[in-house]
């Protein structure tokens, strides 16, 4: 006897599935930061806090990137759109990335994809030579335009300081609350309800 709500649940879960709900996915488009960070002359790799910003704002840069910007045109000619769904509840979906990043990270460093080291006190994750060779791979039409909102991100947030970066960023998402530190060392007490 074959159960309906079995193959009724199935049918939608495979309705709600998005590439973005995929680790594979994710990890190849942390993997493109990477090789944009390289070549954007960012040798010396970035830490975990910079990997979620320039990853969130490189997917969604109208977030980051105001319509008067000399910079919006050139994201509308490299295909990104204004008004997408990936834009609604941004401060939600920037904390869900920031909470799976360390699995995307650790699938690409047990690839050998990425590499960790530790620079004064800080670690840093850059791209191997093995990752640069998997990203020459891949030519997608999502990969074209992310690669060029990376591109516009990273030479943006390159000259901004950890702070700079963060009011900026809490900002753009209007979620100064919402912050969530990747290391659980947060000062703010989120998720501490005293009331």
């Amino acid at each position: 006897m074959i159960d309906s709500k079995s193959n009724e649940l199935n049918w939608k879960e495979q309705l709600f599935f998005t590439p973005e709900d995929v680790v594979l996915f994710n990890s190849s488009r942390i993997l493109l930061l990477f090789e944009m960070l390289e070549k954007n002359k960012i040798k010396k790799g970035i830490d975990l806090e910079r990997i979620s910003y320039y990853d969130f704002f490189s997917a969604n840069p109208f977030l980051a990137i105001k319509e008067d910007d000399p910079l919006w045109i050139d994201l509308e000619i490299a295909g990104f759109k204004t008004h997408t769904l990936g834009y609604i509840s941004s401060s939600q979906r920037f904390r869900t990335k920031r909470s799976l990043l360390k699995q995307y990270l650790s699938l690409l460093l047990s690839k050998n994809l990425i590499e960790i080291y530790n620079s004064e006190g800080k670690i840093f994750y850059k791209i191997t030579i093995t990752g640069l060779e998997a990203t020459s791979k891949m030519n997608s039409m999502y990969a074209i335009t992310y690669r060029k909102g990376a591109s516009l991100i990273i030479n943006r947030f390159k000259k901004y300081s950890d702070e700079k970066l963060w009011g900026e960023a809490s900002e753009w998402l209007e979620a100064k609350s919402f912050q969530v530190d990747l290391y659980d060392m947060s000062s703010d007490n989120y998720g501490n309800d005293s009331h």
